[in-house]
């Protein structure tokens, strides 16, 4: 099998390897070359044997990502129209139609998604930003390091927890954010809006909402209706009477910490 000799990148921070099964953290960025030319997000790999030994695998990606440029599809969102979002001046019936993907969808319940709003940005300059935020998979090195050395539970100490802008604040921002979210909760409210009133309430208090571009998750909070059990995306549809909706929020502090709650 012909495989490409990695590409050694400018920073030397170590993340996890990308080779399925890995536990290695990298101590250099040796990323796959033919994923750069691809114009994929690069992954990096701990050393020339371990890429070459699960090359066959790995080039599957490649082949994915050429199919993808041939027929016009790309991993990152496009400007509407992209049949997903639509503007937020849009008539009720452009806003409230199925997106291209669900069309020919097998749905298991009642319930139906509407289109998206744009996504939203981050207005406060006193926010700090997530590893994540800008990534464009929305990919976290630090949660992949993170995951690659840690093999226990973290206790937190005195600091970590009590500090400024550190645990306990993020979980009381997180509160606070919540409350704000579940007063908007009414009939006639499309999650959209709620997601519109968290998004702001986390600009307000310095935080950023963590699901936003989390592994390219569109919005800033999760809105689960009904069926759908976990990590629903806010769109236009309106909440009906009678149905069930939890709020997922996570708020980021400047200290560097989450807080997740929902209800």
């Amino acid at each position: 099998t012909t495989y490409r000799t990695l590409t050694i990148m400018a920073s030397t921070t170590g993340g996890a390897c990308a080779s399925p099964g890995c536990t290695n953290v990298t101590s250099k960025r040796l990323a796959c070359p033919k994923c750069m030319q691809l114009g994929l997000p690069p992954v990096y790999f701990c050393g020339q044997a371990c890429f070459k030994k699960n090359y066959n695998q790995h080039k599957t990606i490649h082949t994915i990502a050429k199919q993808m440029s041939a027929t016009g599809i790309t991993s990152t969102r496009k400007t509407p129209p992209d049949g997903i979002t639509c503007p937020l001046d849009a008539s009720l019936e452009m806003k409230t139609s199925l997106p291209s993907w669900a069309h020919n969808y097998s749905f298991t319940g009642q319930l139906r998604p509407a289109l998206l709003s744009p996504k939203r940005t981050v207005t406060n300059k006193n926010v700090k930003l997530p590893d994540y935020a800008s990534h464009p998979a929305g990919v976290s090195d630090s949660e992949q390091r993170d995951r690659a050395s840690n093999n226990s539970i973290r206790v937190y100490g005195p600091e970590e927890l009590e500090g400024e802008c550190n645990l306990r604040y993020a979980c009381a921002m997180g509160r606070e954010v919540l409350d704000a979210g579940g007063k908007a909760c009414r009939v006639g409210v499309t999650t959209d809006e709620i997601d519109r009133v968290v998004h702001e309430a986390c600009m307000e208090r310095d935080c950023y909402p963590s699901p936003l571009n989390y592994y390219n998750f569109p919005k800033s909070v999760c809105t689960s209706v009904n069926e759908v059990i976990c990590h629903g995306i806010p769109d236009y549809r309106e909440i009906q009477d009678g149905d069930i909706v939890n709020i997922d929020v996570t708020t980021y502090s400047r200290g560097g910490y989450h807080g997740d709650l929902n209800e």
